[in-house]
């Protein structure tokens, strides 16, 4: 298999697609299989986190299954590849809950309003008002919370980009996207519901907290428990003391076993029942920070890289850092390791030589030292060539939107240079796909300066429903020569430093933006305190 990717939403295109050909199966396939369930409950006590197992069983039509936050994005580059790893055995674990005529609700909280005219959103607002009780006092203390971001020291910086559940989380014709608390109780009382199994993420913020979360429903009288295997924590990353993503997460389901709730494998679970293929390879090797090469991870001196397999314990991890493909005689993953220069991860998971793991990938690029100021800066230029995005016609463009020609010392939306996390007095503000060229001067010994994605997306609802789209590469050419290039640049990523010498007799240069291959939507973008020095190195 190819290494797994993250898969961004460009549009509800794919879901509308996908509900209408499960809708059409749903015609045609037999009514669900009702089973008894014998749950293996999972507790700890709380003092000692000594672990205690207890049976129960449960009519299956008694049960639900709730999906809380499998989102298509998330500020931290690493959080958005933990949900796009576990969304391929959540589908599997679904799919097996409605065969067996439990009710499926996925609950995309922050965006279940962008679901606005699918059935299973506006079905919830035909049943009765019901009014919750408050059937159970739940008392737990604070849970670990390591802060959100697993990409270590260079952390990503927070926006609300998210605008819909991940592209490949299949969408059943007979489930329902409640919201609040009131609202999943009330599918609970029309079905006749008495249990919930909780899957999806984060688990101590979203699973926890959120109105339809695990601590709401339990206070309301259900019984409530945890998929310890399909869900992931708020993470966090100290490769320094051991600290990785995976242990946060065994950590908060630790929690939730001693203070809150019994967890559960799901897999286990489903595999007692006949409906868990043992051979499925569903799980990739999970790498820390991860970076792919549509939102690599920029770092400045070194990263330290950590690959995991906890959902296939016995696996034997291989991985390669030249690009090549993986194989069972790969170099053996034993620790972590550190990487000091651009580098392509590649990595397996493979048991007796056979591959039980997704190949993945990571994606790392090392920024250059920060260049000097500019003798010359662009604005003070007449450049010789100055287009953006739009239509053209005979050398004139007809600007697209609110898009402009590169403006001045301004973003391309007449606000203030915003990358790097900072504001900047000087350089261009564009839209992608632009491309600004000048003639070379005698004296001109190397262009400078740092480009990025324009941060004044974010200062609007920090970026609401819109902050994932931004996506830009810059490029210099030099008499038609790519002479330099930066990998795909994201809203509030690190600026990308450019020092590129100029060779003598040198005639034009053009500085370019395009867009990453995923469309141009957002892409607005800056070269700040770009320029060019004349002065000897």
């Amino acid at each position: 298999m190819p290494p797994i990717a993250p898969r961004l939403v460009t549009s509800h295109l794919r879901g509308v697609i996908r509900l209408i050909l499960v809708t059409m199966a749903g015609i045609f396939l037999s009514t669900a299989d009702a089973r008894e369930l014998e749950l293996t409950l999972q507790s700890r006590d709380p003092e000692t986190g000594t672990v205690r197992i207890s049976k129960e069983k449960v009519d299956s039509r008694r049960v639900g299954v709730v999906a809380v936050d499998v989102w298509n994005f998330h500020w931290c580059k690493t959080a958005t590849m933990r949900v796009d790893a576990i969304v391929p055995r959540i589908n599997k674990a679904l799919a097996a809950a409605r065969d067996l005529g439990m009710t499926v609700m996925l609950c995309p909280s922050d965006v279940v309003e962008n679901y606005a005219g699918y059935p299973q959103r506006e079905a919830v607002f035909t049943l009765p008002k019901v009014t919750v009780p408050n059937a159970v006092t739940v008392t737990c203390p604070p849970v670990p919370d390591a802060g959100g971001c697993a990409c270590g020291k260079e952390r990503c910086a927070g926006n609300y980009g998210w605008d819909g559940m991940h592209p490949d989380l299949v969408i059943g014709a007979q489930d329902w996207m409640p919201d609040t608390q009131a609202e999943v109780y009330a599918i609970c009382q029309k079905n006749g519901l008495t249990h919930l199994i909780y899957v999806g993420f984060h688990t101590q913020v979203c699973l926890l907290g959120k109105s339809m979360g695990l601590k709401a429903m339990k206070s309301a009288g259900l019984k409530c428990v945890l998929a310890r295997d399909m869900t992931d924590a708020h993470p966090g990353y100290d490769p320094a003391r051991g600290f990785t993503p995976d242990l946060n997460t065994e950590q908060v389901v630790q929690h939730f076993e001693k203070h809150l709730a019994a967890t559960i494998s799901l897999e286990k679970e489903l595999a007692a029942l006949g409906l868990w293929d043992p051979g499925w390879v569903l799980d990739p090797v999970r790498v820390t920070p991860w970076g792919t090469k549509h939102r690599p991870h920029l770092f400045e001196q070194s990263v330290t890289v950590t690959l995991a397999a906890p959902l296939q314990p016995g696996a034997q991890i291989r991985y390669t850092l030249d690009g090549t493909q993986p194989t069972a005689e790969s170099t053996l993953y034993t620790q972590p390791f550190v990487i000091t220069a651009t580098t392509q991860v590649r990595a397996a998971g493979f048991l007796a030589g056979k591959k039980v793991c997704v190949e993945s990938e990571g994606s790392f690029a090392r920024l250059g030292p920060i260049p000097p100021a500019p003798d010359v800066f662009l604005g003070d230029l007449q450049p010789l060539r100055n287009v953006g995005f739009g239509h053209t016609y005979g050398g004139n463009v007809r600007y697209s939107g609110q898009t402009k020609a590169p403006q001045k010392d301004r973003s391309n939306l007449g606000q203030e240079l915003r990358i790097n996390r900072q504001v900047y007095p000087h350089g261009m503000g564009v839209h992608a796909p632009c491309a600004l060229m000048y003639e070379v001067k005698p004296e001109y010994r190397r262009f400078v300066g740092l480009a990025g994605g324009d941060e004044n997306l974010v200062r609007i609802s920090n970026g609401s429903n819109l902050a994932m789209y931004q996506s830009v590469v810059f490029k210099v050419f030099i008499d038609g020569r790519e002479a330099a290039s930066s990998p795909v640049m994201r809203v509030l990523s690190l600026a990308w430093r450019f020092d590129v010498p100029i060779p003598a007799d040198s005639k034009i240069i053009s500085l370019v933006a395009m867009d990453a291959g995923d469309g141009n939507r957002e892409d607005f973008a800056d070269w700040a305190e770009a320029g060019f020095v004349t002065r000897p190195n």
